[in-house]
């Protein structure tokens, strides 16, 4: 789902050019070292990225769930990311009394009605976690495109910067996920250009188009 600040939780500003998305849980061991990662990759980048967090609560984890509609029942974005921050950090693994500690310190409201808004909030998220193909977490959306590397702060700085080893995988999980009929089709007109620029042919292209051919 593309990022929309209006209803999004994000840090940074609109025009960054580097945008993180993560779904995460805050049951999740690795989404809470993840989490450190990140923090150092914000203040690496400072404007230059923006990063948004979508809640993805651990399947078949009650606490995990729990703790999801606990911090969307945040009257505000503020309190949203100090909900998130203490959470992810107060304790090694996720505990009942974190969920308790965390409610009663920033004044979390269990009333119907917020906690209607934000179990709908959580759900929204695991729908869309649902339809762009998510199945473990943490897992990243770099600029609108999945990064299936590791999530230690070097691989995803550099994923995010482009590097070429990055683009190169991108560019291999691209053509896999092509349709097959495409992908045949793209054989077929390599293997065209191939016969073409080793034939006789080739002399006339040139003389044609004025460019040299050939591999």
């Amino acid at each position: 789902r593309p990022v929309d600040g209006r209803r999004d939780h994000l840090l940074g500003v609109d025009g960054a050019v580097l945008t993180l998305v993560e779904y995460g849980s805050y049951a999740c061991p690795y989404c809470r070292v993840a989490n450190e990662e990140v923090a150092r990759l914000r203040d690496r980048y400072g404007d230059r990225m923006r990063y948004v967090f979508r809640q993805r609560p651990i399947t078949g984890s009650d606490i995990a769930r729990r703790a999801a509609v606990l911090a969307e029942s945040a009257p505000d974005d503020d309190t949203f990311w100090r909900t998130h921050i203490e959470l992810m950090t107060r304790s090694q693994a996720l505990t009942e009394e974190d969920l308790v500690a965390v409610a009663a310190k920033f004044g979390l409201a269990d009333d119907a009605e917020t906690q209607a808004r934000a179990v709908a909030r959580v759900d929204a998220d695991i729908a869309s976690a649902r339809q762009s193909g998510v199945r473990v977490t943490p897992t990243f959306y770099i600029n609108g495109r999945r990064y299936d590397g590791t999530w230690d702060e070097i691989s995803l700085s550099e994923a995010m910067l482009g590097s070429l080893g990055h683009r190169v995988h991108s560019a291999a999980v691209d053509f896999a996920s092509w349709a097959p009929a495409t992908g045949v089709l793209l054989l077929l007109m390599s293997i065209l250009a191939v016969l073409i620029v080793n034939s006789p042919w080739q002399a006339q292209f040139v003389a044609r188009w004025q460019t040299p051919f050939g591999l």
